[in-house]
């Protein structure tokens, strides 16, 4: 492509490389009268680029000065070359979906399955790429999980490899939002490096037995607790740099949670002694609505003549009063 601007008394001609082989060129003349000594002329030249081209790590451009009279003063630069970096740009998405448990207060030796899963997704080049996982493992003095020994994060053909744990002071947060992630509890961390092809996606694990002992140690016997992992991206930010829409170029970390319920242990005292005073209450009315009916007398009477009759007698004759 050819490019003419025409400014004042500059006019400049551009020629892109067609074949990506030869390079491009910008040439700039400045017109009549002639360019006065002690002046300055500053020359803006934008480029564009193929986003799926392979422009290597660095680009060298050369500006070269030259005049009618072919005279020039010693101290004159008319030759400078310049190399510039090349970055790529990236873009990846971490996504996960919302756990949830939940335990009884008091149960301190419990332990219930818990599954979480983080989609990566890879979208505009191919890169080798590390997810870093961060996930809370002890809080306080009570380890989160059922045997973290032998704790792990995996996806579809291998384990991730755990690099470091991140010890803190061993406090956690009684207040609300209940949230217990890395900055207070003590966190496991896992590198998780693979090579991912453009448009294409890989999926990670945390799955394990989660235990209740963590939850009784707070104290709360109600509440709703957030345990928060982090998933984070890793890569050669000499080469790439993330694509945002915002000033910060960095990539986003992105958060796991898992939704804890604690219910209080259910106490069945009040309907106990409510039902036994209901039961009594009813047995005494019944009793009372028997008598005035007349149930008791008759049944009295009829018991007194089986007897006499029994006997050899005639029924006797009798008044019940009250």
């Amino acid at each position: 492509m050819i490019c003419v601007l025409l400014q004042g008394r500059i006019e400049c001609n551009s020629v892109d490389s067609e074949d990506g082989v030869t390079r491009g060129k910008t040439v700039c003349s400045i017109n009549k009268p002639i360019f006065k000594s002690n002046s300055t002329v500053i020359f803006i030249v934008s480029y564009g680029f193929n986003t799926n081209r392979d422009l290597s790590r660095k680009i060298e451009v050369t500006v070269n000065a030259s005049s009618d009279n072919e005279r020039h003063s010693p101290s004159s630069e008319v030759y400078k070359k310049q190399e510039i970096d090349v970055k790529y740009s990236v873009f990846v998405t971490i996504e996960s979906s919302p756990s949830y448990t939940n335990f009884t207060f008091g149960e301190n030796a419990v332990q219930k399955p818990l599954e979480q899963k983080i989609k990566v997704f890879n979208t505009i080049r191919p890169l080798n790429l590390t997810v870093v996982i961060k996930v809370p493992v002890r809080l306080g003095d009570k380890d989160i999980w059922m045997d973290t020994s032998s704790f792990q994060v995996k996806n579809s053909t291998k384990f991730c490899i755990q690099s470091s744990e991140i010890p803190t002071f061993n406090q956690y947060h009684t207040t609300l939002p209940l949230v217990q992630d890395c900055t207070v509890a003590t966190c496991r961390v896992f590198r998780c490096s693979k090579f991912m092809e453009r448009n294409k996606d890989t999926t990670y694990t945390i799955s394990a037995n989660i235990s209740s002992g963590w939850i009784q140690q707070i104290g709360l016997s109600s509440a709703k607790f957030l345990l928060t992992s982090t998933a984070s991206l890793e890569y050669d930010e000499n080469q790439y740099i993330f694509f945002s829409s915002t000033s910060n170029s960095g990539p986003p970390v992105h958060q796991i949670e898992a939704e804890v319920e604690v219910f209080p242990k259910p106490d069945f005292t009040k309907e106990i002694i409510g039902g036994s005073l209901g039961g009594l209450a009813f047995l005494v009315l019944l009793t009372a609505g028997l008598y005035k009916a007349g149930f008791f007398k008759s049944k009295y009477k009829d018991m007194i003549n089986k007897n006499a009759e029994a006997e050899g007698g005639a029924p006797a004759e009798f008044e019940l009063r009250n």
